[in-house]
């Protein structure tokens, strides 16, 4: 895996708070910076306040679903190009198709293997950080 930029910045989108405190642990110890919600609805107003690098997002969650919260990313101009990971029990091949259609950039699996889910994450940061410069 590539070190690990310090400023970088995930947002953990979950209503669970034991899966919301475990993500947050594997990406604190994998040195990035997290921002939490709960709560679905703050999501696009919590982007805009604090643009995030990264948005790794449950897919069932109450009020606001996260395929529906992609779509909503993905129609926002500013916050369109946040790579976004979907973690969720949806897990057939359908599903992982389904969550591809709608936006997302990568699929984890519950239950998460933290070193697999740590994995995924920097793979996705080390292909959307710019080329070094020469």
């Amino acid at each position: 895996m590539t070190s690990v930029n310090k400023a970088q910045t995930i947002l953990v989108v979950e209503d669970n708070v034991l899966m919301r405190k475990l993500f947050v642990r594997c990406l604190e110890e994998g040195g990035y910076t997290v921002v939490e919600a709960e709560d679905p609805r703050l999501v696009i107003d919590l982007m805009r306040d604090v643009p995030p690098d990264l948005v790794v997002m449950d897919i069932v969650m109450p009020n606001v679903s996260g395929v529906e919260l992609i779509k909503m990313i993905r129609a926002d101009a500013a916050l369109a190009a946040t790579p976004v990971v979907a973690v969720t029990n949806l897990a057939t091949p359908a599903d992982k198709r389904r969550l591809t259609d709608a936006g997302f950039d990568a699929h984890v699996s519950k239950p998460i293997k933290p070193k697999d889910f740590l994995a995924t994450i920097v793979g996705i940061m080390d292909r959307t950080l710019p080329a070094p410069a020469v």
